[in-house]
């Protein structure tokens, strides 16, 4: 008896299978970043520095992982049929699960192009969750051009710092250290109020440490989008 020949396709697309060697890549190297650490020791009655170097990761997140998902199929014998099976398929995942808040579409709405691709691009590879913070130098905007890339989208040389920029306009982040920010809170969704509150004291902290009016940064400036 022969054997029957299946009449089904697995539904693929090349920028799919781009984007996922692209995410296991960025979420990779992205988390073995190197810190300086300086320790003072006694050596022979003298204070003596030493300096070392440990890596760090900077999401908090899992360095890489899997997921099995289902696979949408095509029956060749009927064209119009979606089929689902219980098939599986390694996806590179971001390992960013952050949501976003209510208040967060009166302000997104009114992004667009790079300032918008950068905001989405810190939400799903950059952003510590506990933090609240992210890095901007040269290995991330390498990244984000790759990402731009990837996905089919122009960019220029200068696409992300305009961008980050234009972020800090609106006041949706902050500039904490040398290409070093902090997300607004407002934006972000989160598991419960302690969480959230947590997220918001730490923010509003910055914000006074940095002699920034709690009132003005709090709240994204929705004139400024518009423009």
């Amino acid at each position: 008896m022969s054997k029957k020949t299946s009449t089904t396709s697995i539904i693929t697309s090349p920028i799919h299978d781009e984007l996922r060697s692209f995410s296991k890549s960025m979420v990779n190297e992205f988390h073995r970043t190197k810190e300086q650490v300086n320790t003072l020791k006694h050596v022979a009655g003298k204070r003596v520095k030493e300096s070392s170097s440990k890596i760090v990761n900077e999401t908090g997140k899992p360095q890489y992982q899997t997921d099995n998902i289902p696979l949408l199929v095509k029956d060749a014998s009927n064209p119009s049929a979606i089929i689902t099976t219980n098939n599986s398929d390694a996806v590179n995942l971001s390992n960013q699960k952050i949501s976003l808040s209510d208040e967060a579409l009166l302000y997104l709405v009114h992004l667009a192009g790079h300032p918008k691709n950068v905001f989405l691009y810190i939400l799903y590879y950059l952003l510590n969750e506990e933090t609240l913070e992210f890095r901007t130098d040269s290995l991330v905007k390498h990244y984000y051009e790759e990402f731009c890339r990837v996905t089919g989208y122009k960019v220029s040389s200068s696409a992300m710092k305009d961008a980050i920029k234009k972020l800090g306009e609106m006041r949706l982040i902050i500039n904490v250290a040398r290409n070093r920010y902090m997300m607004n809170p407002i934006v972000l969704g989160f598991k419960n109020n302690v969480i959230r509150n947590r997220a918001f004291t730490l923010y509003v902290n910055k914000l006074a440490e940095k002699k920034l009016v709690v009132k003005d940064y709090l709240l994204p400036q929705i004139d400024l989008l518009k423009k």
